[in-house]
């Protein structure tokens, strides 16, 4: 493997893929985190916990200052923030350079397509979804949970298709990723969303307890999802077994950093789609009206603490 690995976003999922690649690619590859992140990680590498321990060695920088000339350019931010961080590598970006597009939500495509547009080949902009769990405790420290990356068959036909092959990343190809997004958007409108408002970890949320609440919010997905052309197969039972680890998800990570949230790009992705093809998604709009205040709230500082 000659050309670089960047992967722009070093948070958990970010350094997750970095450290991977960095483990096969040394030095081809690159994060590209803040301040404190980075100097940890030169130092002293990626230190991982939970479902992985080991070490791994990595270079990293605070930002892209240099052509990104037959490099995969690896987009770990979140949605929120991947229209303004595409945009401020846009002088960086030459005619070899690739995407891999790694966010939650829906309509990821379409924000990078708009962006690149005429500097990149979309034939050259591809996505995967992040199946794993994974959290920062500290600067250089990832505690990561079961799980990897799915991709679509289109970048495992490219030049950079087995670069995660015998990484310790679990490494998927699926030839319909649309469906897998859609599921994951279902899923993610249940838990993301319930973990903000209960201030629960994944094993809390999987209790039976708020399976009513889950099952609305489950059947009105189901429907939207249908009514696109996606038939999604699951019940309340089974996302209760595939969230039971001890980590929290990244909305909920984002409510104690005072971070915007996804909330938009998922139940409201939900919910105007919804609306557009005639689907009732009360139960959709009620978690994101609580979200949103909660989230304006948190960042503003508006919320009680003590007594």
């Amino acid at each position: 493997m000659m050309n670089r690995l960047v992967i722009l976003g070093a948070g958990g999922v970010g350094t997750a893929i970095g450290a991977a690649l960095a483990e096969k690619y040394y030095e081809e590859t690159l994060l590209i985190g803040r301040k404190e992140h980075v100097f940890a990680l030169n130092l002293k590498g990626c230190e991982i916990t939970g479902s992985v321990h080991k070490t791994v060695r990595a270079r990293a920088c605070e930002e892209i200052d240099f052509l990104l000339e037959n490099t995969l350019l690896t987009a770990a931010v979140k949605i929120t923030d991947l229209e303004k961080t595409l945009r401020e590598v846009l002088p960086y970006i030459t005619d070899t350079t690739s995407i891999l597009l790694i966010q939650n939500g829906y309509g990821v495509k379409n924000i990078a397509n708009r962006v690149l547009f005429g500097l990149v080949d979309p034939e050259s902009i591809f996505q995967a979804i992040a199946t794993l769990g994974a959290v920062l405790g500290a600067p250089g420290q990832l505690e990561l949970y079961p799980g990897g990356l799915k991709a679509e068959k289109a970048f495992a036909d490219s030049v950079y298709g087995e670069i995660f092959k015998d990484t310790f990343l679990d490494y998927k190809v699926t030839s319909d990723l649309e469906k897998a997004i859609w599921k994951k958007l279902v899923i993610n409108s249940i838990v993301n969303p319930l973990s903000v408002i209960f201030r629960a970890k994944n094993k809390v949320i999987a209790e039976d307890r708020l399976n009513g609440l889950k099952d609305q919010l489950l059947q009105e997905g189901i429907k939207v999802a249908a009514s696109e052309g996606h038939k999604i197969d699951i019940t309340v039972k089974e996302i209760n077994e595939f969230i039971r680890s001890d980590n929290r998800t990244s909305m909920l990570q984002d409510y104690f950093k005072r971070r915007p949230n996804e909330i938009d790009f998922i139940n409201g992705a939900l919910i105007g789609i919804g609306e557009r093809n005639g689907i009732d998604v009360s139960a959709n709009k009620f978690v994101h009206s609580i979200v949103k205040n909660i989230e304006i709230n948190r960042i503003n500082d508006k919320e009680e603490n003590a007594v």
